[in-house]
């Protein structure tokens, strides 16, 4: 995991052939992350919310869980259908 750009919160990581981003925010209820991949320049998935189950996790277990969810819809999703 790598700081993406000069946002804080915001993480990329490559996983197989597929480019993920994770961005992470605090908000009042806690923090969240959200997550999308790419391949090359083209968006294989699109943002997508991630429930973390944890009380007041730090932002590093909040991007930490949104590459985990990225990594499994990659092997579900794209790489079950030949993407």
């Amino acid at each position: 995991m790598e700081p993406k750009g000069i946002d804080m919160g915001d993480y990329q990581e490559r996983y197989k052939d597929f480019d993920m981003e994770v961005a992470v925010e605090q908000v009042l209820t806690g923090v969240k992350a959200h997550f999308r991949v790419l391949k090359g320049e083209a968006v294989m998935l699109d943002w997508r919310l991630v429930h973390i189950d944890r009380f007041w996790p730090t932002e590093h277990a909040a991007a930490e869980a949104g590459f985990q969810a990225a990594r499994e819809a990659i092997n579900t999703e794209l790489l079950a259908a030949g993407g």
